[in-house]
C-alpha cells in the first residue's frame, strides 16, 4: 500500500537539492576567516617555549565541483602570545614575545548531506590540505636583545566542522582545524644560531563565505 511522504522528508530533500543546484549554479567562493587557536609548547633550544591562546585570521577561494566536493586555495596566520621561555641563555618572560605561522595551502573538502535546522540546511564537512608554513618565527629576547627566529617548511592540516547555508549567496560555518609543520629549522636574523622547533596548533574557526 502506497504511504505518502512525510513532509519533513519533502522539506529535507528540497534543501538539499537547492543546496546542490546552488553549487552548480554559484561554483566558486571567498571566505573570510576568523578564530582562537591554541599552539602546542614546542622544545626549542634546550628549552621549552610555553605559549598562551592566540588568535587566527585568513581566508580562502575555492570551488564546487559536484554537490558534494570542493577544493580550495586557502591563507591562514596564526599568532600565539609566548608565556615563558625556558630555554638557557633566554630572558625566561620576554615582554611581547610571540609564536607565529601563515599557512598557505590548498585544502580538499567533502560537505556530506545535510540535515535542516531552522530555515537553514546545515552540512557537515571533513577536509585535507597540504601546502607551505611560509614562515614559522617566534620573537625572543637574549640579555634583554631582541632577537627573530624564522623558518619555513611543508605544511598539512585537518579541518571538521559545519555548514550553514540559508538559501543565499552567503554561506557560514564553523570548524576546527589541526596544522602541522612538522620540525622547522628556525635561524636566528643576523646570527648563524638555528634551532629545530616542531610547529603543530588546534584552531576554532569562524567563515563567513560569499558564493559567486
Amino acid at each position: 500500500m502506497f504511504r505518502p511522504i512525510p513532509r519533513a522528508l519533502w522539506g529535507l530533500f528540497a534543501a538539499t537539492s537547492l543546496t546542490a543546484a546552488q553549487a552548480d549554479d554559484r561554483p566558486w567562493y571567498l571566505t573570510l576567516d576568523a578564530g582562537i587557536t591554541r599552539a602546542s609548547d614546542p622544545i626549542f633550544a634546550g628549552g621549552r617555549l610555553t605559549t598562551r591562546q592566540g588568535v587566527a585570521y585568513g581566508g580562502a577561494i575555492g570551488r564546487h565541483f559536484g554537490p558534494n566536493w570542493r577544493v580550495e586555495a586557502a591563507m591562514a596566520y596564526r599568532n600565539n602570545p609566548v608565556r615563558q621561555v625556558g630555554s638557557p641563555g633566554f630572558d625566561p618572560r620576554p615582554g611581547d614575545a610571540d609564536w607565529a605561522s601563515l599557512f598557505v595551502t590548498v585544502n580538499a573538502m567533502y560537505d556530506f548531506d545535510g540535515f535542516k535546522l531552522g530555515s537553514a540546511n546545515v552540512r557537515p564537512y571533513l577536509g585535507l590540505g597540504v601546502g607551505r608554513a611560509q614562515e614559522v618565527d617566534t620573537d625572543l629576547t637574549v640579555a634583554g636583545g631582541a632577537r627573530e627566529y624564522s623558518g619555513s617548511g611543508g605544511a598539512r592540516q585537518f579541518m571538521t566542522g559545519l555548514r550553514w547555508d540559508y538559501g543565499s549567496p552567503w554561506v557560514a560555518d564553523f570548524g576546527v582545524t589541526v596544522a602541522d609543520a612538522g620540525t622547522v629549522r628556525l635561524k636566528a636574523t643576523g646570527n648563524s644560531a638555528s634551532f629545530d622547533a616542531k610547529y603543530r596548533v588546534t584552531t576554532a574557526m569562524a567563515r563567513l563565505g560569499y558564493r559567486f
